[in-house]
């Protein structure tokens, strides 16, 4: 057993035991060969990002964001994010899932469902739509973001896998 697979082995015991596993905070002892994205999410790190002028509907809600990983065909990528009080129209030009950190939003959709998104609460927004936020005084999550792919393309694929399995199988 080499060294890496017993300390996978002892992070798997650790985990399944209800113990934390052990995290490296050090971001920067990655090297730049690491095949993954590494990162922590730090409210320290979330910068200024402007929501649109002209989707703000009440008050002034200022949002943050730091980015914490982006594919290389910038198809995917995950956010964390933040905003204070305010009401704005969201329009969404990805794929969005969200799972709340911190603070409260009631969101609103173009059917009048209204959610109360609370802290470990996910909700899912499919490119093209929008949303109505209110945020009462502060709302912090994580955004997955996935540009949608044409459902001919989603069939080619699984058609070419397959083939694939067919053949090498």
């Amino acid at each position: 057993m080499t060294a890496r697979t017993a300390t996978a082995a002892r992070l798997t015991e650790l985990t399944l035991a209800g113990e934390p596993a052990p995290v490296t905070q050090d971001i920067s002892a990655v090297p730049d060969t690491a095949l993954f994205t590494f990162s922590f999410l730090n409210k320290d790190a979330l910068k200024p990002s402007p929501i649109e002028p002209d989707w703000i509907l009440e008050g002034d809600p200022q949002a943050r964001c730091a980015n914490l990983s982006r594919f290389g065909d910038d198809w995917t990528f995950v956010d964390h994010w933040s905003c204070t009080s305010g009401k704005f129209r969201w329009q969404y030009f990805y794929d969005e899932t969200i799972l709340i950190l911190e603070g409260e939003a009631f969101i609103t959709d173009d059917n009048g469902v209204r959610y109360h998104a609370v802290p470990g609460a996910t909700l899912s927004f499919p490119d093209g739509s929008a949303a109505d936020w209110e945020v009462p005084s502060y709302v912090r999550k994580i955004a997955f973001n996935q540009k949608p792919v044409p459902s001919y393309l989603h069939k080619l694929c699984r058609l070419l896998n397959k083939i694939q399995r067919n053949i090498f199988n």
